[in-house]
C-alpha cells in the first residue's frame, strides 16, 4: 500500500518578513572624535571669498548596529546645521567665531540612540563674548547606597563666570531641578535599577549667551 503524507507549514512568511518579524537590538552610543571638545577648532578649512565662513569636518567613531547617523549642530537653542549619513565623518560649513554644540544620533530600524553633547568654538574673533562651552558632565552609581552623584565642568573661551540650570530625570520625568546654581556637582540622588536617567547642564555666562549638555544613562550599562 502507498501511504502520501503531506506537509503544511502554517508560517507562510517571506525570508524577509521573517527577518524584519526580529527585534534587532538598538545601535550604541557613537563618541565624537573631531573637533576636539571644549576648545578652539584648529582643522577647518577657509571658505573661498567668504572671511565669515569656516568648513569644520565632523568625526565620530562607528557605532554597533547603526544603518546611519544624523549630525545635530546647534548654536543655542538654535539649530545650525543637520545631516545624515552612512560614514562616520561629515562636513560643515560654519560662522566664524563662534561657540558650538554638536550630537551624533546613530540609528537602525529598530530606533536610535543619541551620543553625549560636544562643543567647540570656531576660529575667528567673536562679534560679541562667547558663548560657554558644553559642560562636561560625570557620572556615578553607588550600587551600594543607590545613590547617583553627579558633576560636570563648565568653561567659557571668555573666562566668564558661569551659572548652571540643572534637571535631572528619570525615564523622562522631572526628579531634580536646579536653576542658576553655583557648584558643579549635585550628590546623593536616589536611583532606581534599570531605568534611564537624562542630566541637562545648561551653562549660562552674565552676557546672557548660554550651551546646552544633555546625556542619558543607565545604571546597568
Amino acid at each position: 500500500a502507498l501511504v502520501f503524507v503531506f506537509l503544511n507549514s502554517c508560517d507562510k512568511s517571506t525570508p524577509a518578513e521573517t527577518e524584519k518579524q526580529i527585534d534587532k537590538p538598538l545601535p550604541t552610543k557613537a563618541t565624537g572624535t573631531l573637533p576636539a571638545n571644549g576648545e578652539p577648532c584648529s582643522e577647518f578649512q577657509p571658505i573661498p571669498n567668504d572671511d565669515t565662513k569656516v568648513s569644520i569636518l565632523f568625526k565620530w567613531n562607528t557605532a554597533q548596529n547603526a544603518v546611519n547617523y544624523e549630525l545635530k549642530v546647534l548654536l543655542g537653542n538654535g539649530q545650525a546645521a543637520i545631516t545624515t549619513v552612512g560614514v562616520q565623518e561629515a562636513l560643515v560649513t560654519l560662522d566664524r567665531g563662534k561657540t558650538y554644540t554638536w550630537t551624533v544620533t546613530s540609528k537602525n530600524e529598530s530606533g536610535s540612540t543619541v551620543s553625549d553633547t560636544y562643543s567647540f568654538t570656531t576660529p575667528g574673533l567673536s562679534e560679541g563674548n562667547y558663548a560657554p562651552y558644553a559642560a562636561e558632565i560625570s557620572t556615578e552609581f553607588e550600587t551600594i547606597t543607590k545613590f547617583l552623584n553627579v558633576s560636570w565642568i563648565g568653561t567659557d573661551e571668555d573666562g566668564d563666570d558661569l551659572t548652571f540650570d540643572v534637571i535631572i530625570s528619570e525615564n523622562e520625568t522631572v526628579i531634580l531641578e536646579e536653576i542658576d546654581f553655583v557648584n558643579t556637582s549635585i550628590s546623593g540622588i536616589g536611583y532606581i535599577d534599570d531605568t534611564n536617567y537624562t542630566i541637562k547642564v545648561v551653562s549660562k555666562d552674565g552676557s546672557g549667551n548660554f550651551s546646552v549638555s544633555e546625556v542619558t544613562i543607565n545604571p546597568a550599562e
